[in-house]
């Protein structure tokens, strides 16, 4: 290339350099620069090194749209999430970006709020933005999902069971950590037991209800009335669902919370009414986020392997990218239990 060509090369990069740019640095056609970035397998070796040097040197980068219309992918993966305040997602959507990142996808997160409204219109977003796939880590709608398969967009659902079960899903097996928590707190001598599960229509709420009350049918026991409150996942909504507790008039002597931000709301409320944890009553969580590793709290948790629970599902999402006729899958993961510190033996 002669010193005048390359200025102009240069000059043309100090503005957005184009595909041209590269195309003239290297002399050859457009068309070889787009196969070269393509690993197109008739273009030479040579030929492509020398195209991949150019664009570093020049500081080219690829349209994402011409990309995209030329391959039929975006290389983008939509994240929904019901809400990104609660510190359980944090090492979900590690482990999702974890396996995500090193294939070369750009995951876009959306936060709904717990709202299905907002749910529904970040998934319109993401299906306009032709995503390559979604993974819903959130309480898939029958319409939401029904809209997401219409266009052909690879799903998994990952926490919550997606209405009708017409998606891979990737969960926790629920009856092995309800029946975690409760054998611990049968084996210490707790008989009346109290849970705070999340809002109605929540499938895993209500499948930790159902392996709650199976767990005391089997035991010979009925729930008493009032022993199972439903509570949004959040310390306010432990509290006063906790609350609620203490105005019955035979209290429970444990509570199982499913989610460290109701546990951590309960704990707050026993506090609040003059009553030692575990003394008075033993508290049992069930995420095992950082809040329940908190020395001032240090709570007894079922541990759900959230790391594995966001790599397993995008690596079920790639899966299904790489194959879009693979059967659904159903993927369950087995809990862990952390003992700590506010749990023992009932009082009296």
């Amino acid at each position: 290339m002669t010193a005048n060509k390359q200025r102009k090369v240069v000059q043309r990069a100090r503005g957005r350099v184009t595909i041209r740019d590269v195309a003239q640095s290297c002399g050859v056609s457009e068309a070889t620069v787009s196969n070269a970035l393509a690993d197109k397998p008739y273009v030479s070796r040579e030929t492509r090194e020398l195209v991949l040097k150019a664009v570093a040197k020049l500081g080219y980068f690829q349209s994402p749209i011409a990309k995209a219309l030329r391959t039929g992918r975006t290389d983008t993966i939509g994240v929904v999430v019901s809400n990104l305040s609660n510190p359980f997602y944090a090492e979900v959507l590690l482990g999702i970006s974890q396996v995500l990142t090193p294939a070369g996808y750009q995951a876009i997160i959306c936060n709904t709020e717990s709202n299905p409204e907002l749910q529904t219109r970040h998934i319109n977003n993401l299906l306009q933005r032709s995503v390559d796939g979604i993974i819903l880590i959130s309480q898939p709608g029958a319409g939401d999902v029904a809209g997401i398969q219409s266009a052909n967009v690879p799903l998994v659902s990952l926490w919550r069971v997606p209405k009708g079960g017409e998606a891979t899903f990737v969960g926790l097996d629920e009856d092995l950590g309800m029946r975690a928590a409760l054998d611990h707190l049968w084996s210490l001598g707790h008989r009346s037991i109290a849970l705070l599960r999340g809002v109605a229509g929540a499938s895993t709420a209500e499948a930790r209800e159902h392996a709650f009350r199976e767990f005391l049918r089997k035991k010979k026991r009925t729930v008493p009335a009032g022993y199972i409150v439903h509570s949004p996942s959040s310390i306010e909504g432990g509290r006063a669902a906790a609350q609620r507790l203490l105005k019955l008039p035979q209290q429970p002597t444990a509570i199982i919370a499913t989610g460290d931000l109701v546990a951590l709301g309960a704990t707050v409320a026993l506090a609040e009414a003059g009553l030692d944890v575990p003394r008075y009553m033993s508290v049992v969580g069930y995420d095992d986020t950082f809040i329940a590793k908190l020395p001032q709290v240090d709570l007894t948790c079922v541990s759900p392997p959230r790391l594995e629970l966001g790599t397993q599902g995008a690596q079920a999402l790639l899966r299904k990218i790489a194959d879009p006729k693979r059967p659904i899958e159903r993927i369950l993961l087995e809990p862990g239990f952390s003992l700590r510190s506010t749990t023992a033996a009932p009082r009296g």
